[in-house]
């Protein structure tokens, strides 16, 4: 799966949910560059476009099985554990300094790190916790991939960074898994597809992986930016 794709959004950031989504991982975990990026025309008439190759990082995809080299297995070891402490001491600071900046009543915490991944849960005031949230976690996910980028950039690693707040991401995942079964019920019943409203990259591909294994429904997403959503349609 290392091979490049082309998507051309409205805006950079909903250029790289689009290809997140066609290449069935998070914003997090792409390789991408900018093509072409073009601005409204004469009199302001046109659209801004951005074009852009994206692909899977490769430390992100499954990877081919190879002979261990069991010499260098403990220093490789220990430069993982190295990069993933620079990255979390990063992400600690940088959040620190929004939630002090912010004047919020919350404080961070690691829940666990890997080679891979760092997660980290903030907790505090429920006032605070919601406007880090923000609506359907808009907010909270504009903080986790800014955050992400940053941390990243400073310690000079590649390590995924997820954030979440008082909890939401999985009450948030779970509502929506029920959501997505309920509404699959219904499109069994009537023989008629169902229309999501508009979501994230993350909450559509919630919503395919909720139903990937049921026998009667299969979903697709249809639309262009803020208006891409996903589709419920039974198997005939």
């Amino acid at each position: 799966m290392d091979s490049w794709i082309e998507v051309s959004e409205k805006s950079l950031e909903q250029a790289i949910e689009l290809a997140a989504e066609q290449l069935g991982v998070d914003a997090d975990d792409l390789d991408y560059e900018v093509v072409e990026e073009s601005s409204k025309g004469l009199f302001g008439l046109g659209q801004n476009r951005v074009k852009l190759r994206a692909r899977v990082r490769p430390c992100c995809m499954e990877p081919k099985p190879t002979e261990i080299d069991y010499t260098n297995e403990t220093a490789g070891a220990e430069a993982s554990i190295a990069d993933t402490q620079a990255v979390s001491e990063a992400v600690m600071s940088i959040l620190q300094q929004i939630m002090d900046a912010a004047g919020f009543d919350a404080s961070p915490r690691i829940v666990s790190e890997s080679s891979e991944e760092v997660q980290v849960s903030i907790e505090g005031d429920s006032e605070d916790i919601g406007k880090l949230i923000g609506r359907r976690g808009q907010t909270l996910d504009a903080l986790q991939y800014l955050v992400g980028i940053t941390a990243n950039k400073k310690s000079g690693t590649r390590v995924r960074v997820l954030i979440d707040a008082g909890g939401y991401r999985a009450r948030h995942q779970a509502a929506l898994e029920q959501k997505a079964r309920e509404i699959a019920e219904q499109v069994k019943l009537t023989g008629q597809e169902a229309v999501f409203e508009p979501q994230s990259a993350r909450d559509r591909r919630i919503v395919h992986l909720a139903l990937a294994d049921d026998p009667d429904v299969y979903t697709y997403s249809e639309g262009e930016g803020d208006e891409r959503h996903v589709v419920i349609s039974p198997k005939h």
